[in-house]
């Protein structure tokens, strides 16, 4: 019993193991046919799966892993293309042997024979998979358009690709007529050209890429590429900016303003956030002429001004942005937003030891002041229109600045502006006394252009008296449309005061020159065709003058603005001492003017051929100063202590006769400084 209990024990324990095998077999062996996971290109379009470049290869994903040896002759693509088979796992790629055609449609299948790797063989076989090569590579976008009109100045051109492209041979086969600074930008097919400073108004431009341009697989494009445009007109253009962008060193008391080549429209100006100021200045904007006054006519409103409510802060700099809301009066716009910056200066209460001088570094014309050593720049008067003329009171307290139509007084830190001239006159010519008391000036009238003779105000206060030439008849001392019966017109001109205050020489355009006691106001006149004002020896004994002899009367009647009296053609120097009535030679000889004169009686004169030269007195003819070897000097001014000059070297060829590089030189070594490049007429004071 016990035998048989144990023979089926073994008999179970057998059938178990061979069961136990059974299953473990089932349970291993792959019975599951493969199947294609999908096909795909190896080099499609962005965003265009069944869109191919020439250079792509296929991948047939499948499900598991196939025999390698079979699974390459299932295959099959219409039309045949030869090439070679990798495996990446279970993904079969197919690489051409050579590029695709161009512009051509292919199918692809995947046929029976695939088996996966326990012998199973494919049965479910998957569609055709059809996809299409790019044709030669085209623009197919730009912004702007071809042909299109009033482009913006500062915006990118966009050129669109049909299909990725090398984009150094892009950039190689690129051309831009006419040629702009500008960068490259590509985001995938789009190449955007980006002008590093704005187009140039009312100009046809021309983008264009050439037939050695060509896409990432080395297709050409099918044939050059070309887009014109025309930029934006013009319209309204700022010509102007006040103060200049970049300046330094510029008046607090400055007004920011705007000079436009066209009236604006009123009403566009009040436009929100048309100015912008930055740090924030409070203050009021306001369309006016180009006197800073209300405009009579439309016509006449060219400028948008800005006065702040106070002084701006000292050496701060200030960002100024304008919209483009401002219009014209016939509607034209600014063609962008209009940016500029500028940094203020540090004003003085005077103008001690200082050199003065005229620059357009603020972009309109305005008297300046600096050190000595050219440091400190800064601006001293902030008019809107140019100034061609000043006068600095003898100690420095304030000074006049006039545009040849009208004379405008402040005191040095650029504080307590007040317009001398009446309505109706016209001014120039301005001086103070030698006691910095009075201003003496010449008159014409606005309308008539009639010289009215000269003036003279207290500096202070007071109505503006005339200066009477006694047993001469006087001109009218108001406007035309007022004057009396009999009055005669004056055409005086460029009063200079004695340095002792007690006479003062003139210019009489009627070709003569004069000599006024002050205590009689007796004249004594000599007949002189003037070139230039007076300049008086130190002593008070005699003046020099610039000009010819005989006087030869040029036309007296004065324009809307006059110019300083400035020496042009064959001009020499003659003396006229105060107690005689006759001229007399200089050592100069001909073909000179006087430059300036120093406290000491020297004399500096330059020659028609642009030298300088130092006289100890008038009638010697002293000598060249060094250091200055053919330079052509168009101005000079002594030092105070006469030890240096201030000088305007002009260039070498052409250039106004006043304008040019502004230098000091030292007499006894020749030693030369460059103080600024921008500026004329310098006066170094005391």
């Amino acid at each position: 019993m016990r035998a048989v209990l144990l023979r089926s024990l073994v008999v179970v324990g057998i059938g178990g193991l061979i069961l136990a095998g059974l299953l473990y077999v089932a349970s291993t062996v792959d019975r599951r046919a493969p199947t294609v996971a999908g096909i795909a290109l190896t080099q499609p379009v962005p965003d265009e799966t069944s869109v191919a470049l020439i250079t792509t290869g296929l991948a047939v994903e499948f499900t598991e892993p196939v025999e390698t040896a079979s699974a390459p002759d299932a295959l099959t693509i219409d039309p045949a293309v030869p090439g070679s088979v990798s495996w990446s796992g279970s993904t079969m790629i197919f690489t051409p042997r050579e590029p695709l055609d161009v512009a051509r449609s292919y199918t692809v299948t995947v046929g029976p024979g695939v088996r996966d790797l326990a012998g199973n063989p494919m049965t479910e076989l998957p569609g055709p998979f059809t996809f299409e090569t790019t044709g030669p590579p085209e623009v197919v976008e730009t912004v702007p358009a071809d042909g299109a009109e009033e482009v913006a100045l500062g915006e990118p051109i966009a050129v669109t690709f049909s299909t990725l492209m090398d984009t150094a041979s892009v950039e190689a086969a690129l051309r831009l007529r006419p040629a702009f600074a500008h960068e490259l930008r590509w985001s995938g097919r789009l190449l955007e050209i980006v002008p590093s400073e704005p187009l140039e108004t009312d100009r046809e431009y021309q983008v264009a890429i050439g037939e050695d341009a060509f896409d990432v697989s080395g297709v050409a494009l099918d044939a050059p590429a070309s887009v014109r445009f025309r930029t934006v007109s013009p319209g309204l253009q700022a010509s102007v900016l006040i103060p200049a962008d970049g300046a330094d060193g510029i008046a607090p008391t400055s007004p920011i303003a705007i000079i436009f080549d066209r009236p604006v429209e009123p009403g566009s100006i009040s436009a929100d956030g048309l100015l912008t100021i930055t740090p924030d200045v409070a203050g009021s904007l306001a369309l006016v002429d180009a006197d800073g006054g209300e405009p009579a006519e439309p016509s006449d409103g060219t400028i948008l001004r800005f006065v702040p409510s106070g002084p701006l802060p000292a050496n701060t700099t200030f960002e100024v942005m304008l919209a483009t809301a401002v219009t014209s009066l016939s509607g034209d716009g600014l063609a962008e937003v209009v940016t500029w910056s500028f940094t203020t200066g540090a004003p003085q209460a005077t103008l001690s030891n200082q050199v003065a001088f005229l620059s357009d570094r603020s972009g309109v014309p305005n008297l300046w002041a600096m050190n000595p050593d050219g440091t400190a720049p800064r601006q001293l008067s902030a008019e809107l229109t140019p100034i061609l003329d000043y006068a600095v009171a003898p100690d420095g307290s304030s000074f006049v600045v006039g545009d040849g139509r009208r004379l405008v007084q402040a005191d040095a830190s650029g504080t307590n502006r007040r317009v001398l001239t009446a309505e109706g006159f016209i001014e120039f010519d301005p001086t103070f006394a030698p006691n910095g008391e009075r201003i003496a000036f010449a008159r014409a009238d606005a309308e008539t252009g009639l010289g009215l003779g000269l003036w003279e105000r207290a500096v202070d206060a007071g109505d503006a008296t005339p200066i009477e030439l006694a047993g001469e008849p006087t001109a009218s001392p108001v406007p035309s449309g007022s004057a009396e019966d009999g009055d005669s017109a004056q055409w005086l001109r460029a009063p200079r005061y004695a340095p002792d205050g007690q006479s003062l020489a003139f210019v009489d355009l009627d070709g003569s020159v004069g000599i006024i006691d002050l205590a009689t106001d007796e004249p004594r006149r000599v007949r002189y065709e003037a070139h230039a004002p007076a300049a008086w020896l130190p002593d008070s004994s005699a003046i020099l003058l610039t000009g010819r002899r005989p006087a030869v009367p040029g036309d007296p009647a004065f324009g809307d603005r006059i110019e300083p009296l400035e020496p042009a053609g064959d001009v020499e120097v003659a003396i006229l001492e105060v107690s005689g009535s006759r001229l007399g030679e200089t050592g100069f000889g001909t073909d000179a003017r006087v430059a300036a004169v120093a406290t000491d009686g020297r004399v500096a004169y330059l020659r028609g051929d642009g030298s300088l030269r130092i006289a100890e007195a008038p009638r010697d003819a002293g000598g060249a100063v060094g250091g200055l070897r053919d330079e052509r000097i168009g101005a000079a001014s002594f030092a105070p202590g006469e030890e240096s000059l201030v000088i305007v070297v002009l260039p070498q060829a052409g250039g106004e006769a006043t304008d040019g590089r502004i230098e000091r030189i030292e007499l006894d070594d020749g030693e030369r400084t460059i103080l600024t490049n921008d500026g004329w007429r310098p006066r170094w004071l005391p």
